[in-house]
């Protein structure tokens, strides 16, 4: 059960993976070694689950969209792999109701959104897919 030390540490980390231990440990007020343990600890029930680069995409230029896709029959897992190959998606995940799956994409032109989204046409047991486009950004915490 994470106390309060770990909800400042796992905020600190959430808002910049890159900190120092020292730093964390001042912000939060605990040695470093206790800041050590409590990260290794967080790392090993899987509170952690990583440390990621996020790339930006150019403003000007760069789109968002979820892709909300359906498969008669169901076959996520046969994707998984050519969803793995596609660097601009950002978010894939299996969910409840009339969709099975949900992807959010980050592309550098709507030329390349468009690419990603005709090669999706030959995926196994496609049935429909459905695009949302993002208009703005409101709240990001990833």
């Amino acid at each position: 059960m994470a106390d309060h030390y770990d909800q400042k540490i796992l905020a600190l980390l959430v808002d910049d993976a890159r900190l120092s231990v020292s730093d964390i440990s001042r912000q939060v007020n605990l040695s470093r070694s206790a800041v050590t343990e409590r990260i290794k600890r967080m790392e090993d029930n899987r509170t952690i689950t990583g440390y990621h680069a996020h790339t930006s995409v150019s403003k000007e230029e760069g789109v968002t969209a979820y892709l909300a896709l359906t498969f008669r029959p169901l076959s996520c897992d046969l994707v998984q792999p050519l969803i793995d190959a596609i660097p601009e998606v950002k978010l894939a995940h299996s969910i409840s109701g009339d969709l099975d799956l949900l992807l959010l994409i980050q592309a550098n032109s709507m030329t390349r959104l468009n690419v990603i989204r005709s090669e999706m046409d030959s995926w196994p047991n496609l049935d429909k897919v459905v695009t949302h486009m993002c208009l703005a950004n409101r709240l990001d915490r990833w």
